[in-house]
């Protein structure tokens, strides 16, 4: 394709299309002390032609990430400032992501964002010329084994579950080191199920293989991997990293339920748009072009002087449009860089939440 043509080309989708980032932590938001996303960080999505953004939360963090000073209180960046393990006491996980659901409320009362409280939610803030915000928990740690916090979270606005994250924990077990055997609990198994009743979409990122079968038995709905890449395509190479990645039997399974796949941005595994660009079309061969999408993984942490890396096209500018322009160049279709930008998302949440409205975006 005419390289001057594709600006005109990606209007062109992204007006049939809501574009998504399957996963993000913009601003740091995840961690004590940022009061709400920042407006430079939602002014970058919206020059990506970005309208719906999942904002994770750290189930975890209490355990791995984040602990109380002295005085009792997380500092500020605290995300940054400490990394070990810890026992938090009975509560604090819970009341840590709630607190740090706040910053994304605070952001759409301040005006600044919609809530994605729906799938016709954010059909409406992309008429209005709005970003959307949906809020995500990466890791049920913070649910501490208890039904009714999920039933809280939702009530709160979450709309999409990560089952773990850096740790085993009550619903499952992780896919990289510390290594346990095992799928769901029979706590994840009610979570499973109580995320199918509220119109939850699943996350299976940085599950290991048994939870995530085990997830697919039991679910009645499709469910995602918000944010990850093709693990064959590095057979033989000897980095622990690529335990993050799906196997090829995965991504069937995933893609036979009829979910998405969401491919990271960190440098770390995916340095240029042309490594990119293989991990897409691998799974379009695999299983279909309905069953991908972008999972950036954006993290800015505030108080950290050390920022996470991403895929040079991307940058620091998050330059989403480079990565349509990419698919573009690859003679990706303009219905399928439409699906790949979100609508297979988008189109997933639609089933979870039970709202598919025939004829309209994506």
């Amino acid at each position: 394709m005419d390289d001057a043509s594709r600006p005109d080309r990606l209007e062109q989708i992204h007006q049939q299309t809501i574009f998504v980032d399957i996963h993000a932590h913009p601003s740091g938001f995840c961690w004590p002390g940022v009061p709400r996303i920042g407006s430079d960080e939602l002014n970058r999505y919206r020059s990506s032609l970005m309208d719906l953004v999942v904002c994770s939360l750290v189930g975890d963090a209490t355990y791995s990430c984040v602990k109380r000073d002295e005085s009792g209180q997380y500092p500020p960046g605290s995300g940054a400032a400490f990394r070990g393990r810890y026992r938090p006491k009975r509560g604090e996980p819970f009341a840590l992501d709630l607190d740090r659901l706040s910053a994304i409320l605070k952001t759409v009362e301040d005006g600044d964002a919609v809530l994605a409280e729906s799938p016709a939610a954010v059909r409406a803030a992309k008429r209005d010329g709005k970003l959307a915000l949906l809020p995500a928990l990466e890791g049920a740690d913070s649910l501490e084994g208890l039904i009714d916090n999920l039933h809280e979270f939702h009530r709160r606005g979450l709309r999409l579950l990560q089952l773990v994250h850096m740790r085993a924990n009550e619903v499952g077990h992780v896919q990289t080191f510390p290594y346990s055997p095992g799928g769901l609990t029979p706590f994840g198994r009610e979570v499973v199920r109580a995320c199918n009743e509220l119109g939850i979409v699943i996350d299976l990122a940085h599950a290991n293989t048994e939870t995530i079968m085990d997830t697919l038995a039991l679910s009645s709905h499709p469910v995602i991997c918000s944010h990850t890449g093709v693990q064959s395509l590095y057979n033989g190479q000897e980095q622990i990293g690529f335990d993050r990645f799906l196997t090829d039997e995965e991504i069937r399974a995933i893609a036979a339920k009829g979910g998405v796949i969401g491919i990271i941005l960190v440098r770390e595994w995916m340095p240029r748009l042309s490594d990119l660009m293989r991990h897409c079309n691998h799974i379009r061969r695999l299983v279909g072009i309905d069953h991908f999408g972008i999972g950036s993984d954006l993290l800015r942490e505030v108080g950290s002087s050390s920022q996470p890396e991403y895929m040079a096209e991307f940058g620091d500018d998050a330059n989403f449009r480079a990565i349509a322009d990419g698919l573009l160049a690859e003679d990706y279709s303009v219905e399928e860089v439409g699906k790949v930008m979100g609508g297979n998302f988008f189109r997933v949440w639609e089933g979870v939440a039970g709202t598919h409205v025939a004829g309209e975006f994506p």
